[in-house]
């Protein structure tokens, strides 16, 4: 059947199929080797340019004051080598890379995304909109620190980081290579997804409960879109959708007053 006229969010059968050779186990623990060795990579760069900006100064005790540009560059090399490292790693144990982590042509093609994106806007609207009758204070909260950059100079560089740079590697990274292995185990497809979407919201912390929830309930759905189409460029693509509404929403907003986490 053409992929123009399949709508796998509706098909009597689910097109996800875990196609990797790694076990289980040594998925999980090259996870966290990649993401450790990421993020030491974005802190090198982050130190290194503080060097150059202020030798005498202790970037450690004072990154507050390095440069806006700085800290979002070394955001994007955390997550430039987290697709790097898991795209290298994922053809390990006779694994075809794309197979492995599911970047298959999405079905249906645009229509697929757009349907998947309605859905995620609908769950997740309908959850921000209880979240800021009952708890409109964590949601504000968890933001706060987002306005700054969204409002500075380099607000483009913000907005390839989380629109870009977020999606791709964390989708990769989880429900591409991690959810693979995990399924291919006796957890089956939706044990496998509960632990990857919870490793993939601890990546949030330091987000408010409410804020947590938000990131898991998202998290879900973008596992079922992958689970429905077999296709993780769904969930790549609604994500950084997701985010760029988000951002295009706060870009216009005015900042709220006396919020922890804003500039006094």
């Amino acid at each position: 059947m053409s992929t123009a006229t399949i709508n796998p969010l509706s098909a009597a059968a689910p097109l996800y199929r875990p196609e990797t050779g790694w076990p289980p186990l040594r998925a999980c623990l090259m996870t966290i080797l990649v993401l450790g060795v990421a993020a030491i990579l974005g802190l090198t760069f982050f130190l290194g340019i503080g060097t150059l900006v202020d030798p005498a100064r202790n970037w450690f005790e004072d990154d507050a004051a390095m440069p806006q540009w700085v800290m979002l560059a070394g955001q994007l090399v955390m997550q430039t080598a987290s697709v790097l490292l898991i795209w290298w790693v994922a053809g390990w144990f006779r694994s075809d890379r794309r197979a492995a982590l599911a970047l298959r042509p999405v079905p249906g093609g645009a229509s697929t995304i757009a349907k998947a994106f309605l859905l995620l806007s609908v769950i997740s609207g309908a959850f921000t909109i209880f979240a800021l009758t009952f708890a409109s204070e964590d949601i504000l909260s968890d933001l706060a620190p987002m306005w700054p950059l969204m409002k500075g100079e380099f607000w483009w560089l913000m907005a390839l980081v989380a629109v870009i740079g977020a999606p791709l590697s964390e989708e990769i990274v989880f429900r591409g290579f991690l959810q693979s292995a995990l399924a291919k185990s006796p957890l089956g497809f939706w044990g496998a997804a509960i632990i990857t979407n919870s490793a993939w919201t601890a990546l949030h912390a330091g987000y408010t409960t409410t804020g947590l929830t938000d990131v898991f309930i998202a998290g879900l759905v973008f596992t079922w879109a992958l689970w429905r189409t077999g296709s993780l460029w769904v969930p790549i693509i609604c994500h950084g959708l997701y985010n760029g509404l988000i951002f295009a929403v706060l870009s216009v907003m005015d900042m709220p007053e006396g919020l922890p986490g804003l500039p006094a």
